[in-house]
This record gives C-alpha cells, structure tokens and sequence, in this order.
C-alpha cells in the first residue's frame, strides 16, 4: 500500500494518510471514486476566507468581472 507524504524539509518527508485504493473494476464507477475523493480533499478549502463571498455564484461573479 502507497503512502501519501507531505514534504517536510528538502529530503525528509513524512506520511499524513495511507492512499486511497479503488475498490471497483468499472472504470466508470472508478472515475465516479476518483472524483468523490479529489472533492473531499477539497471540501473546505475557502472556508475560513473573509474576502470572498461564501455564496459560489457570486464569487465566481466577482472573479469573473475582474477579468473584464
């Protein structure tokens, strides 16, 4: 089993979590696993942000009027 390793110096790393393994041999449902997993990683990431919006259509309104 593959270790997830978080870098600690230049040559040192150290594991945070034991990888994900994939437990279905449908590639479609697999795909489906792999998704689920990279948004639980995800989950939470801007939560504690002041600056922008919490509601994601207006944030990505504000993103997107800044390009303009």
């Amino acid at each position: 089993m593959s270790t997830l390793m978080k870098e600690v110096g230049a040559d040192d790393c150290e594991p945070i979590a034991p990888a994900p393994t994939l437990n279905s041999p449908d590639p479609l449902v697999a795909a489906r696993e792999r998704r689920f997993l990279a948004l639980r990683a995800a989950e939470g990431l801007w939560k504690d942000r002041t600056d922008i919006p919490k509601d994601g259509v207006e944030a990505q309104e504000q993103l997107r009027s800044e390009w303009h």
